[in-house]
């Protein structure tokens, strides 16, 4: 049985960190001590360890514990999520004997940070080509003018990021090296990026404790057979499929994975469902699987044994599936919002930056400008404003 004092101990003694905050940790390898002798970070220097060496990681798992069904929740208390200095965009399950463990390498980290980045940067631009065009201008030159100037502000982060990518690669560090990466626009919420970074790690955690839980670990759950039979009733329930195709049994195991751990945040797992929890859980999935097939280049893998996840498009269209069906419940809000809309932005954003990566594999791909992404967006609005009437419709009967 798992034990997570020793899960604690195991983990910090594997990666040779003392048992303290991760973050004071890393401001001492930085040799920062303007920050670590500051009075006013004195308590958050000081707090220590239980269910995670991060405190953000912490709570974020207490919240993925309180969306789980009772039975699975002894199992969840005893596994650490522990952060650990490794640069690469990764994060990994693992179990022996009484020991269980998340693992979140800081590069993960910076990945959910600087695709976070990217997206404020990309709404901000969409935001602001429906709010400042005036596409009844008749002067052309004039609005074309203004649709770069404006197309600039999403287009040139991502175009930044496709370039910087590469050095990530080669030495398995993903850092914001350029401006672009790590600075946002004046007009966004600090609160508001961090907690577009929090649901991409919470995704990523919910993703790692899915394995768990399902028994995908080395050393298998003894309940996984049991907690496997309730996942499979949510399905049936939500008419939700596992994919179909050649999947090899490790990737059908990745994308099991990425399903509970969207049932998880969603609350559906515990039949509450809610629109702002599908809003987020689309936001961090989206994102988080858009950021490690770029940086990866796992837009599209083979099914061969030797590929232990499936491509980008699997699981794109898995979580979107998922997402969907659990949305079509949800109310259109007051003002005409709903999370249907929110994946209609996410592929904006994704289809930009899968754009600029055909762009530089393929010599005949022309990248898309902002001229051609407005007229999608003008398109895509118009459907979605069909499936929203049909929504209505649907719920008026």
């Amino acid at each position: 049985m798992i034990n997570l004092q020793q899960s604690r101990k195991t983990f910090h003694q594997v990666r040779r960190l003392p048992q303290q905050n991760f973050w004071k940790t890393v401001f001492e390898i930085q040799d920062r001590q303007d920050i670590l002798e500051n009075p006013k970070f004195a308590d958050y220097f000081s707090w220590q360890p239980n269910r995670s060496n991060c405190p953000d990681l912490e709570s974020l798992l207490e919240g993925l514990i309180q969306s789980i069904p009772d039975p699975w929740k002894a199992r969840a208390k005893r596994i650490f999520a522990g952060r650990n200095l490794y640069g690469h965009a990764n994060a990994e399950a693992w179990r022996s004997g009484e020991v269980g463990v998340i693992e979140v390498n800081y590069g993960m980290t910076s990945a959910a940070m600087i695709y976070g980045v990217l997206y404020c940067n990309y709404m901000l631009m969409v935001h602001n080509l429906g709010s400042q065009v005036d596409f009844s201008d008749d002067d052309d030159e004039t609005l074309l003018m203004i649709l770069e100037e404006v197309g600039d502000a999403g287009f040139e982060p991502i175009m930044v990021a496709e370039a910087e990518r590469h050095k990530w690669r080669s030495s398995r560090h993903v850092f914001a090296g350029h401006e672009l990466l790590r600075n946002l626009p004046a007009a966004v919420n600090n609160d508001s990026y961090h907690e577009l970074v929090r649901s991409i790690e919470e995704f990523t955690l919910a993703h790692e404790l899915s394995h768990h839980l399902l028994g995908h670990t080395e050393d298998e759950y003894p309940r996984s057979k049991q907690n496997r039979d309730y996942f499979e009733k949510i399905l049936a329930k939500y008419e939700l499929h596992h994919p179909t195709g050649s999947l090899n049994e490790d990737q059908r195991d990745e994308v099991q994975a990425d399903t509970l751990a969207l049932l998880m945040a969603t609350g559906a797992l515990t039949h509450d469902v809610t629109a702002d929890r599908i809003y987020r859980a689309s936001a961090g999935s989206v994102i988080g699987l858009t950021a490690l097939a770029h940086i990866e280049e796992s837009w599209v893998t083979s099914n061969s044994a030797g590929e232990t996840h499936p491509d980008f498009v699997t699981r794109y269209e898995n979580a979107v599936n998922v997402i969907s069906t659990l949305s079509r419940g949800m109310p259109i809000d007051a003002d005409g919002g709903h999370p249907l809309g929110c994946l209609a932005q996410l592929s904006g954003f994704l289809s930009i930056i899968l754009d600029r990566w055909l762009s530089e594999k393929l010599e005949d791909h022309a990248p898309i400008n902002v001229l051609g992404f407005t007229s999608w967006l003008f398109e895509r609005g118009a459907e979605l404003q069909g499936e929203l009437e049909n929504l209505r419709a649907a719920k008026s009967n």
